[in-house]
């Protein structure tokens, strides 16, 4: 009996440790907000957002001038855990 009774408490444990942790992770909108300035402040960085790959899944989406700007180092992977996707929108022009 003592023995699953320690199992039992190890569970529970476990269980609202894992849930005390999804619950401290930031959602894509802090990361996306954390980050944006700086994303922004990279040349040929036009946009970021969030939106959703090819597979549904959701991602950040940062839209930049070209396809030299998208081949950039500077330009991340992906963000605190989130996926990152790079769409070349071109330049933007006031009308």
């Amino acid at each position: 009996m003592t023995r699953w009774l320690l199992v039992l408490m190890l569970m529970t444990t476990a269980f609202y440790a894992g849930g005390e942790r999804l619950a401290m992770a930031a959602s894509i909108v802090e990361v996306k907000s954390k980050h944006e300035s700086r994303l922004l402040s990279l040349p040929g960085v036009i946009s970021v957002g969030i939106g959703r790959d090819d597979d549904g899944r959701t991602v950040i989406v940062i839209g930049v001038r070209d396809e030299v700007t998208a081949k950039s180092k500077d330009l991340p992977e992906q963000l605190e855990g989130y996926p990152v996707q790079v769409d070349v929108i071109g330049p933007v022009q006031a009308q």
